[in-house]
């Protein structure tokens, strides 16, 4: 098992993603870095959120037609994505991922072991464009 130290550039990372609140990208997030710490690597930057992903620090998440985001919530919860300037934002919903996914057994010959929940609209912003 690898050790898990909590390296300089770890805190660097896990503060510049702590500071953002708009589920950045990997890319986001590495560039805010480089403005501050320049010397962090970009692989750096991307296997220290993929870790802190695999140990449930963060949520990834996997958008359609987006970059893969990170979330600082980790509880399960739904996103909407701007289809214009690729914004996430939080859905404050009751979450019924398993009702959904027992409606769909059995369609298709499928065995339904989950399912995921994306919006897709257009931000405030953009509306105003």
């Amino acid at each position: 098992m690898k050790n898990k130290r909590n390296t300089l550039q770890k805190r660097i990372v896990s503060d510049v993603f702590c500071s953002m609140n708009n589920h950045p990208s990997a890319t986001m997030v590495y560039e805010a870095v480089c403005e501050k710490y320049p010397g962090i690597s970009k692989a750096t930057v991307y296997r220290l959120l993929a870790e802190a992903a695999e140990e449930g620090k963060v949520q990834r998440l996997k958008l359609t037609e987006a970059d893969d985001r990170f979330d600082i919530t980790t509880k399960k919860h739904y996103h909407v994505v701007c289809r214009e300037c690729g914004a996430v934002a939080d859905v404050d919903v009751e979450v019924d991922d398993a009702g959904l996914a027992n409606s769909a057994v059995g369609h298709q010959g499928f065995a339904i072991d989950g399912c995921h929940v994306e919006f897709i609209g257009i931000c405030e912003g953009c509306q105003k464009n």
